[in-house]
């Protein structure tokens, strides 16, 4: 058995393209038609003791097999949970554990050193130091302080890595001096209910008005990390230039993306919709925003959004420097990659052809099923 180990990650969107789709994947390459059976993969969930039950609820309607445990109080105590994984470990005797994040990976190496597991993997979702460093993910110094040191370690210290981009392995190479070759790397994928309803989900806002009309759309929180000023200025010049252009953000409303409902009445909308409706109100927008200021952060990154508006036919709008996305575009035309000066061209509806050849795209090169050669080295590792 390999366990994928996750510490202090709460039920979302992320965690379930990210970790419970992941298990389910992993798991179709194993047994009678894949790979040996004793390869099968558990996930094993450490989460905080607040709404537990519901939380708990949450990961097994995703994935059943799950165990899901109370983690020790408070970030600060977060090495505690070295105990409550070695009991784990001594239950299930598993061969190897797949880590998210450097914490899960700093109590997988600890396992490897009492002889409770032979392989650990570090699943790598980005740029962990970096993120914490230039956003103060918690306003806490000394917790941060930790970071460097942890990553450091379960990037030389893992048998194996998961990177979602390129940029991060080579982020890996400058800053922690890795030398191996010993990773694969996966972007953010779709999850799995997606590629099913990605071409027919109805709209629940409408199209624009008339044919020339083209709708903006920014999917996502509008923190910190999300260069919200950059995207502001953004917004506010192609607003202001092209009158037949609006901006849907699926947001929830706040400071950031009201000052700009207010400023264009009627071409600027915040809605925050259940799940289910968004891929729907993909569908009828044209282009998807992805602009990031310049950091670390952003230069490794793997935006799950990037694949969920390919797969709603939509051509996307990026900077330089946003992970390995920056180039597809620009290689495979798959939108615009804006130069310094920020300005957005005269932008045009994207046809049902133009659509037809993005959602291709997304299938092609972000399902689960297009890494199965990177997924089964992993498993081959672990097992």
């Amino acid at each position: 058995m390999i366990i994928y180990l996750t510490y202090n990650d709460q039920p979302s969107g992320v965690y379930w393209s990210q970790v419970t789709d992941v298990v389910e994947h992993l798991n179709t390459l194993c047994g009678p038609r894949g790979l040996p059976a004793e390869r099968r993969v558990k996930l094993v969930a450490l989460v905080s003791g607040r709404d537990f039950l519901k939380t708990r609820k949450a990961i097994k309607a995703h994935s059943p097999s799950a165990l899901v445990l109370p983690m020790v109080p408070t970030m600060k105590r977060w090495r505690m949970n070295t105990s409550i994984v070695a009991w784990v470990c001594r239950l299930l005797s598993p061969t190897g554990i797949m880590c998210r994040g450097p914490f899960a990976t700093w109590i997988a190496l600890r396992m490897r050193e009492l002889g409770l597991t032979k392989k650990v993997c570090f699943d790598g979702r980005g740029a962990y130091a970096a993120e914490w460093e230039e956003y103060r993910i918690i306003d806490d110094d000394a917790l941060i302080a930790q970071f460097r040191p942890l990553e450091d370690e379960a990037v030389n210290s893992s048998d194996f890595r998961l990177a979602v981009s390129n940029a991060l392995v080579g982020h890996w190479r400058e800053r922690y001096g890795y030398a191996s070759d010993a990773h694969v790397v996966v972007p953010c994928t779709l999850g799995s209910q997606i590629p099913n309803a990605a071409s027919g989900s109805v709209d629940p806002l409408g199209r624009p008005a008339h044919g020339s009309d083209v709708r903006l759309v920014y999917s996502g929180s509008t923190a910190g990390w999300q260069s919200f000023e950059l995207l502001e200025k953004l917004l506010v010049q192609v607003l202001d230039d092209q009158p037949n252009v609006s901006v849907l953000f699926l947001s929830k409303r706040d400071a950031h993306n009201a000052v700009l409902e207010q400023r264009y009445p009627g071409r600027v909308e915040v809605k925050w919709l259940d799940h289910s409706q968004v891929q729907g109100a993909l569908n009828g927008c044209d282009y998807g925003i992805m602009v990031r200021e310049d950091t670390i952060t952003n230069r490794v990154a793997s935006p799950t959004k990037f694949a969920e508006y390919l797969s709603s036919g939509l051509r996307i709008i990026t900077n330089d420097g946003l992970g390995d996305f920056s180039e597809l575009v620009r290689n495979e035309a798959l939108g615009l990659v804006l130069d310094k000066s920020g300005v957005i061209p005269v932008l045009t509806p994207t046809t049902e052809e133009e659509r037809a050849r993005l959602r291709s795209t997304a299938m092609e090169r972000f399902t689960k099923g297009a890494f199965i050669a990177e997924y089964k080295k992993l498993l081959h590792t672990l097992s």
